[in-house]
């Protein structure tokens, strides 16, 4: 009966991270985004690892991998903000088609969140393959 009437109060759950950058427009091949913890480490919300990364429309991985370790405590919400640098592979971007932003946790225990993104590089794969 008690564990019921306060179940928020017990139940513990990793923190969440979604993406703080308002721009949904790629047009270099290294650039770097905003993310923010939504919740304080603290009573009933622990910390939790999550990896960051896009992919194109068929699921398959175009960047880099990179990792959020969403730990702080503060209650300023300023001070639960990372910043991840993504570099993409050197492939030819479509600016029409689709591509994400996965944000998975490392556990398993959440449906990763994905994030629509347009990618518009004039240059991404050149003539001469400078970039292989």
């Amino acid at each position: 009966m008690e564990y019921k009437r306060n179940k928020q109060k017990y139940d513990t759950k990793p923190v969440t991270v979604n993406l703080l950058s308002a721009n949904r427009k790629i047009s270099n091949m290294i650039f770097s985004l905003n993310f923010y913890q939504k919740d304080a480490v603290g009573a009933n919300r622990e910390a939790a690892a999550y990896q960051v990364y896009f992919t194109d429309e068929n699921g398959r991985q175009i960047s880099d991998v990179q990792k959020i370790i969403a730990d702080k405590t503060s209650d300023n919400g300023a001070e639960r903000t990372f910043r991840c640098q993504f570099n993409l592979k050197s492939l030819k971007y479509s600016n029409t088609a689709a591509y994400y932003l996965v944000i998975a946790d490392e556990q398993g225990l959440q449906m990763p969140q994905r994030e629509p993104f347009q990618i518009d590089i004039a240059f991404a794969v050149d003539e001469f393959d400078f970039f292989s």
